[in-house]
């Protein structure tokens, strides 16, 4: 009951407050002639229509964690909608809102909690395998996923996706990768001489992206342990 409620808070609230701060962050720039009072219209209408989708696509939200994703990524949507046409195309506007987004969830508590974490790997892909294996499972049901390891490093294989499953639903799938954006608070700080494990960038990519499935690619590195 209790892990249930801190997915949902976590997923939802929390993730939800910073999507809200990265549309205010992104209407500000797109309109800085707005008055207040019209930025508030603008973000009154963004949560009506999020609500609305919230309502209308509850069939999706089938445990704590996807009740969550719902909440923010229908923000996202409504936004979408609303901010498309200060964009000259849909592309610009992905690329607008995706770095709000990694810059509103990347807050300093967040960075070392992700930092913390990434220093019990030690070096080890198997272990970071573990500890991957288990993060997974808070994303809920509707996610699936396959992940190898060796002595050499590991790879992540999402196959489901929820985000993806729900852009692609409205007709937006290249909306995941703002989503995906909010991977890059960890894989980007990933040290080889502080974790003992680096990304690969070039096998990197998702659904959002066009790809069949969703590559994570991590090899071991330098580890020091004084770094």
């Amino acid at each position: 009951m209790i892990v249930n409620l801190i997915r949902h808070w976590f997923f939802g609230h929390y993730t939800l407050r910073a999507t809200r701060r990265a549309v205010k962050q992104l209407l500000r720039d797109q309109r800085p002639a707005a008055s207040r009072r019209e930025r508030r219209a603008t973000l009154k209408r963004i949560a009506a229509e999020a609500n609305r989708h919230r309502r209308q696509d509850a069939s999706i939200a089938t445990d704590p964690p996807s009740t969550g994703h719902l909440e923010w990524t229908s923000w996202m949507l409504a936004a979408y909608h609303e901010l498309l046409n200060d964009f000259d195309n849909e592309q610009a506007f992905i690329d607008a809102l995706g770095i709000k987004m990694e810059t509103a969830h990347g807050t300093p508590l967040i960075l070392f909690v992700l930092d913390r974490l990434m220093k019990q790997f030690h070096g080890n892909p198997k272990r970071a395998a573990k500890v991957f294996e288990i993060l997974l499972q808070q994303y809920g049901n509707f996610f699936a996923w396959d992940i190898q390891a060796d002595e050499n490093g590991m790879t992540c294989t999402i196959t489901r996706c929820w985000y993806f499953h729900f852009f692609q639903t409205h007709g937006v799938p290249r909306l995941t990768t703002c989503a995906c954006r909010l991977d890059g608070l960890w894989f980007n700080r990933m040290d080889a001489a502080r974790h003992g494990l680096q990304f690969n960038h070039e096998r990197y990519t998702t659904k959002g992206y066009g790809s069949e499935n969703c590559i994570f690619p991590i090899e071991r590195g330098g580890f020091n342990s004084r770094a």
